[in-house]
């Protein structure tokens, strides 16, 4: 019986897991995040989708792995239905800037739609000011000001030109 599985076997170790334990560590170790954001009830609820997915009843290891896929294309598709103001999810003023008018989402073509949906989905969320210096060494971020520091009706001259009194 290993041996049938053992593509799935490699699978799961080499792509699954190492993206389960690195998305486990990321939600520990960022304070966006925070270890409150994950209960069980998070758990229980994919576990009651998966169960009703599979009709209560024992399924062997690839109909497990085509519903969770299914799964997470619908999740995708919600996302952009989202980006287009459609369905039941809506982005967060955060994320506005990647709102797309349902008009000229259903008139671009798939490869605009992904190009959309792949720029959405490589926005981390963090902003940073435009005004901001921060350090060679990463290590210290101020507010910036390229205004040069003038006394109230200061002109300025070039070197040589001289000043009329």
């Amino acid at each position: 019986m290993r041996m049938v599985n053992l593509d799935i076997q490699d699978y799961l170790q080499e792509k699954i897991f190492p993206k389960i334990e690195s998305n486990y560590k990321l939600m520990w170790q960022e304070k966006w995040l925070g270890q409150q954001m994950w209960s069980n009830n998070n758990c229980e609820s994919i576990n009651h989708i998966l169960k009703m997915a599979i009709d209560w009843k024992p399924k062997r290891v690839r109909a497990l792995v085509d519903h969770i896929r299914d799964i997470v294309r619908l999740q995708y598709n919600d996302v952009k239905r989202a980006l287009c103001g459609q369905g039941e999810f809506q982005l967060t003023p955060l994320f506005g800037k990647h709102y797309v008018p349902f008009v000229k989402w259903s008139g671009a073509s798939e490869e605009r739609r992904e190009k959309l949906f792949r720029a959405f989905m490589a926005d981390s969320g963090v902003r940073r000011s435009d005004n901001t210096v921060t350090s060679t060494d990463g290590l210290l971020t101020v507010q910036g000001n390229n205004k040069v520091a003038r006394k109230s009706k200061q002109t300025q001259r070039p070197r040589g030109h001289r000043s009329r009194n």
